[in-house]
């Protein structure tokens, strides 16, 4: 299994909020041969169980959702209005092609447009134009009557790798689905280690509302969060250099920290270190207050130009971040068996 190919076909697959189904479904088939259990809750989520012999229960949760679009209106020459799923920036739609997945089960393309630069006014060239001043035009569908509103729309953006990167939308937080389903493979390698629910959650972009529910299922004995941040030059936090562990603050749990963060020396695995100050804007927010408390980690992939069509992230970080994770898990209990 190709990492790159791998981050390429997720970062491809259709998963607005709360509609990953497709995501899902190629999720289901890649981390399959690797795990005892699969099965789907009322959230949702994917919740793929990989059996041990510890007594213990560790889950990861990584979400399978996307930023994305969905149409309010479409008037009789096939002009959309539109609101956005999660935080999108109206910047980044501008002349994008789109997707749009239709409630008869097909699926139809369009361009987003805006007003062209001859006809504004001087007010409206020094404007960054918003949701409402945008539109999709359909109307090179032969059919575009059948588009409804309520249908859903991702940008039209095939990944591509450049330079040893991969380029492409939806990268948060696919290329950590990558990282759990290759976890799931490495971890065939022990023969010691704790039951492991890799959670595949729904809905992270607007709230995180599947890893609530499916952490209170779980009750994990320890919980570990895996999403992206910014590759960022002012907070040492680069691409290509390792996985980023958060430390200190509030959501972290601070022993588990420092057994990551020992794991990772004795290994040789690269990280870097990055300070959650209070909440994260990950699933690790609402699962470390689920029930009566779990201990949570947070490990982030660096990526470039988050929530945008052109997400990039560098396969080696995953890599690094599957090596981390499997020896951490692997190895959780060594010398502290109790501690769990």
């Amino acid at each position: 299994m190709k990492v790159t190919e791998l981050l390429k076909d997720l970062s491809n697959s259709f998963g607005p909020v709360g509609y990953e189904d497709e995501t899902r479904q190629l999720i289901f088939d890649r981390i399959s041969p690797f795990v005892d259990e699969l099965k789907v809750d009322s959230m949702g989520n994917l919740i793929a169980l990989k059996k041990g012999n510890t007594g213990k229960r560790i889950a990861t949760f990584t979400h399978m959702d996307e930023v994305a679009l969905v149409i309010s209106r479409i008037d009789e020459r096939g002009y959309a209005r539109f609101e956005g799923l999660g935080g999108i920036d109206p910047k980044v739609l501008i002349s994008q092609k789109v997707r749009v997945k239709c409630r008869d089960g097909v699926e139809r393309r369009g361009i987003i447009g805006m007003l062209a630069p001859h006809l504004q006014d001087a007010k409206s060239k020094g404007k960054v134009p918003g949701f409402d001043e945008l539109f999709i035009d359909l109307s090179m569908n032969p059919d575009y009557e059948a588009i409804q509103p309520g249908d859903l729309v991702v940008i039209d953006f095939e990944a591509l790798e450049l330079n040893g990167k991969v380029v492409g939308k939806a990268l948060d937080d696919r290329a950590c689905c990558a990282v759990s389903i290759l976890t799931a493979r490495e971890l065939e390698r022990f023969s010691r280690r704790p039951d492991v629910y890799f959670v595949f959650t729904s809905r992270e972009e607007i709230g995180a509302f599947g890893a609530k529910v499916a952490a209170e299922g779980i009750k994990p004995d320890l919980a570990i969060a895996m999403d992206v941040t910014h590759d960022n030059s002012e907070f040492e936090i680069n691409i290509g250099k390792g996985p980023a562990i958060s430390v200190g603050g509030p959501n972290i749990d601070k022993k588990f920290f420092e057994k990551l963060d020992k794991t990772a020396k004795k290994h040789n695995v690269p990280v870097q270190y990055e300070f959650a100050a209070g909440r994260t804007g990950t699933d690790a927010d609402v699962v470390q207050i689920s029930g009566t408390g779990i201990p949570t980690l947070l490990i982030s992939l660096p990526q470039k130009y988050m929530h945008t069509p052109v997400e990039v992230i560098d396969p080696t970080d995953v890599e690094n971040s599957v090596r981390l994770l499997t020896a951490f898990l692997a190895e959780l209990e060594e010398g502290e068996k109790d501690e769990v």
